[in-house]
């Protein structure tokens, strides 16, 4: 390192460690304003009090390209007010605002003392800012940070129209909640897509390789046909990195978002397998259509069906092929749900009622307390059994559904042990195409069991074969059916 690099790195963890020490001394000597301020209420009135600020001391002399604060920072704003209005939780205020926007810059910015050392071109600083007039009153020192951390490190700061992502998941980051998000626009898109079970990628379900923290890359199954089965792909490969990204500490949605693309472009996977050495897999991405359902009828009249998440087409899908298996002379069925992170909650419900005639499917309780009924559109009837398939991979609205009928009494689950997301998210679409994702309830069985962190227990827990080719979990639903079809005659 030389003498320049090293005064520029001092420099740099000098104010960092300044900048941390004086957040603690505020924050102690400030905690009434910390505790009652309600940001964001009167927002929805876009009344707002604009600023000039001058480069700061260190910045006089230099390069400096004044720009106002970027446009799409309202969605900071109003991202605050909606959270505010429905988490399901406790949600930073007054002045506790500033210091959870500035963590959420700093949580970016590890690499920083990696820069050259050298003096960039041209130094950003925002000299005009605007806020509610209901914002706290310490919020210019956000822009300060903003200005010091542009000056010290250019290297790794944003393009200033990415500043409000990382302001606002640092205010999400202090909820303590992994599934409330504001997801940037190219990952928003995304998520809509999956929503309409199309989209431009690889063609394989994943899951977090942490799930505990709900980061990394897992294959939970390559789609057949799909780039990535066709590339070898395999069920419970792990993704460490993406074009030589490393993704294992990213949040899922993000790195998908890097594992995405255009149909025809390429993406480089490295891959981990079991005890082998990591290795590169070359996929190149197509459209992929997500096989929603998945049916066939089986020995002895058993009708296997199949779903692969609770999408926008999921319960006509659904719908179709049950009504479709009963009218082929189906006596008994199995309904697939391993590997189903879930989707959207009225999918759940509609689907549940296709086996439930009435009663609460799912108990919600957060910002608004309500019982969701079955919707009376039952279409397996009662003397048909019934074996719902569950694993790790089941989660959300599998669980709902999987839930609903353990209670009932309706199926028997066969499995392993379920993922244990008893939460709701509330998506919310912001002017700027980005997503806020917000868990605004949490859900119980008719019976009030909490899901939350638990999962569901099967009735008969079974765990997978290590041959690849045995389902051992399918063989044990025929089995219990056969039996249970033998004892109806």
């Amino acid at each position: 390192m030389t003498s320049s690099q090293q005064q520029y790195s001092n420099t740099t963890k000098y104010f960092l460690i300044s900048l941390i020490a004086l957040l603690i001394l505020v924050i102690f000597s400030s905690g009434c304003f910390a505790s009652g301020f309600a940001l964001g209420k009167n927002v929805s009135e876009k009344k707002s009090v604009s600023r000039t600020l001058p480069p700061e001391d260190f910045a006089q002399g230099e390069n400096i390209e004044s720009v106002p604060q970027p446009d799409n920072f309202d969605t900071f704003w109003d991202a605050l007010k909606l959270l505010n209005e429905n988490f399901d939780g406790d949600v930073p205020q007054g002045r506790d605002v500033t210091f959870a926007a500035i963590q959420g810059l700093l949580d970016h910015i590890e690499s920083c003392n990696a820069a050259s050392g050298e003096a960039p071109a041209k130094i950003i600083q925002i000299t005009e800012t605007k806020s509610p007039k209901d914002a706290p009153d310490n919020f210019d020192f956000f822009w300060t940070t903003v200005n010091r951390l542009y000056h010290d490190c250019p290297d790794v700061m944003p393009e200033t129209d990415q500043l409000v992502y990382w302001a606002v998941n640092g205010v999400i980051a202090r909820l303590g909640d992994r599934y409330t998000m504001l997801l940037p626009p190219r990952v928003a898109e995304d998520f809509r897509m999956d929503m309409k079970s199309s989209f431009e990628g690889i063609g394989a379900l994943v899951e977090p390789a942490d799930k505990d923290k709900g980061v990394g890359v897992r294959v939970v199954h390559p789609f057949e046909g799909a780039p990535a089965e066709k590339a070898g792909l395999r069920k419970g490969d792990e993704i460490i990195a993406v074009d030589g990204k490393d993704v294992t500490q990213m949040m899922l949605d993000e790195a998908v978002s890097l594992i995405r693309g255009p149909a025809g472009s390429q993406v480089v996977l490295t891959v981990k397998r079991d005890a082998q050495e990591p290795f590169d897999v070359t996929i190149t991405r197509a459209r992929v259509e997500i096989p929603v359902i998945e049916s066939k009828m089986l020995e002895d009249n058993i009708f296997y069906v199949k779903l692969n998440e609770f999408s926008d087409p999921s319960a006509d899908k659904l719908e179709a092929a049950l009504k479709q298996g009963l009218d082929d002379g189906a006596k008994a069925i199995v309904f697939d749900l391993r590997g189903d992170p879930g989707g959207r909650l009225d999918m759940a419900i509609r689907i549940a009622s296709m086996f439930i005639k009435d009663g609460v499917i799912v108990k919600e309780t957060g910002k608004r307390n309500m019982d969701h009924d079955a919707t009376g559109d039952m279409i397996v009837p009662e003397d048909i059994p019934v074996v719902v398939l569950v694993d790790g991979g089941s989660a959300s609205a599998s669980e709902i559904v999987a839930g609903a009928l353990q209670d009932y009494g309706r199926a028997l689950l066969i499995g392993e042990q379920t993922f244990g997301k008893g939460s709701v998210q509330t998506l919310f679409d912001m002017p700027d195409g980005s997503m806020l994702r917000i868990t605004s309830a949490h859900w119980y069985t008719p019976k009030g069991r909490q899901i939350n962190g638990k999962g569901l227990r099967p009735d008969l827990v079974v765990s997978p074969s290590l041959d690849a080719n045995e389902d051992l979990q399918l063989q044990t639903a025929i089995e219990y059916l056969k039996k249970q079809l033998d004892k109806a005659q």
